[in-house]
């Protein structure tokens, strides 16, 4: 019994370390202390152990006690190891998982920044090769749209005819607000004293304004109310990269409408060219056809033209024609189409004319052309025009026969003396 007393008293630091590992070091110097106790006191109650003999056991009691210790140390350090090991592989792996987060945010970023300049490459190219502007407004609006972000936007390009003057090309929202035409915007920024020059948040409006330039020139102006969300300057950035790339190709399409419109145009009158006119003719009789409707088409003839050429000469005679072409496009809606049908003849198409009222128009123009007085040296001299009226269907069922019949009403026109209207169904 006392043998089994003293084992578990010797044991005691060795079981106190178990009992305490990882953490509980006042385990381990508790079993010390039941140790030195448990010695002490059977030495002191048991005269039996003799001086050396308890001694010993107290040495052993130390010695199990301080490698117990030394073990649990050394385990001790060794779990603060593994467990800083462990942090640090924590701590890499969230760096890790946010760097391949940042990479992946970049790769996105790239992939999009990628279509957008892809997109904008497919639009200038689209640009580049469309001969008139409605061949490029749906790439346009859906290139805005998707990737520039915009929801409520116009797109302007400068008038042809007026360098002060835009008419949008693509409008996508805006109705009823500034930038929905041309003049409230161009109002809105002479109120604000804003240059259309340059590019301009408004923040009152929450939209940017951003001018197409090329060449120093202005070709065109993006307005657009900014999407919800959006940083401003960054969706500015974008819209004046957008206007530099498209520049040029917006540029090159407005010269070759310009110069298809000259080639389409009578040099000299300022009006259109037959040829031009005889295609206008076949498309207004498609559409009457198609819709049920009439149109009107007028012959106008410069009576005795032949002879203000031979007496005055033929730059007298370019200044006539020049005037009646002026007089016609005065005196005709914006619906209404004049062209110069051969030498000093006329042709005007008027949709959805009806008689009394083309009637009504052709003496207003008879009439002005004969009050018209053209100075030739001392000499002032007036003239006068036969006009020939036909209508479809009523006088014909083609763009031929309608033709033919106003030239017989011109014909019936000189015949009764000239400086009159004759329409050939009345």
């Amino acid at each position: 019994m006392e043998t089994l007393s003293l084992s578990l008293i010797a044991l005691a630091p060795g079981l106190s370390l178990f009992l305490g590992f990882p953490g509980k070091r006042v385990r381990v110097l508790s079993g010390l202390g039941i140790g030195v106790l448990g010695w002490l006191f059977l030495g002191g109650s048991n005269p039996a152990f003799s001086p050396e003999i308890w001694a010993a056991f107290i040495l052993w009691t130390f010695l199990v006690y301080g490698y117990s210790l030394y073990r649990w140390q050394m385990v001790e350090s060794a779990v603060k190891k593994w467990t800083q090991n462990l942090e640090g592989r924590q701590k890499t792996k969230q760096e890790m998982e946010r760097e391949l987060s940042r990479l992946k945010h970049k790769g996105s970023q790239g992939e999009e920044d990628q279509n957008r300049a892809l997109a904008i490459y497919g639009l200038v190219k689209s640009l580049s090769e469309a001969l008139n502007w409605d061949a490029i407004k749906p790439k346009l609006e859906s290139t805005m749209k998707r990737y520039l972000g915009l929801e409520e936007f116009a797109l302007y390009i400068s008038d042809m005819d007026s360098a002060d003057r835009m008419q949008f090309l693509v409008r996508k929202g805006l109705l009823g607000s500034v930038g929905a035409t041309w003049e409230s915007l161009k109002k809105f920024l002479e109120q604000q004293e804003i240059s259309e020059t340059k590019s301009h948040v408004f923040s009152e409006q929450n939209a940017i304004g951003v001018p197409i330039h090329h060449s120093q020139e202005l070709v065109g102006y993006v307005f657009a109310k900014l999407p919800t969300g959006t940083q401003p300057q960054e969706v500015l950035s974008k819209t004046q990269g957008f206007a530099e790339e498209i520049s040029f190709a917006l540029k090159r399409l407005r010269l070759f409408q310009e110069v298809e419109k000259l080639s389409e145009m009578d040099g000299l009158t300022g009006v259109y060219r037959r040829r031009v006119m005889e295609e206008r003719l076949r498309d207004e009789t498609l559409r009457a056809r198609t819709f049920k409707t009439v149109y009107c088409f007028m012959l106008l003839d410069i009576d005795h033209f032949k002879g203000l050429n031979d007496t005055y000469g033929h730059p007298f005679g370019d200044l006539v024609l020049r005037r009646v072409g002026e007089i016609l496009k005065s005196c005709v809606y914006e619906t209404d189409f004049v062209a110069r049908y051969g030498g000093e003849e006329f042709a005007v198409i008027l949709p959805r004319a009806e008689p009394l009222g083309v009637l009504r128009k052709a003496e207003i123009i008879r009439s002005m052309v004969e009050r018209e007085a053209f100075i030739h040296g001392l000499d002032t001299v007036h003239t006068t025009l036969s006009i020939g009226i036909a209508h479809f269907p009523r006088d014909g069922q083609t763009p031929e026969e309608v033709v033919a019949r106003a030239d017989q009403a011109l014909y019936r026109a000189k015949e009764q003396g000239r400086n009159r209207t004759v329409d050939i169904g009345s």
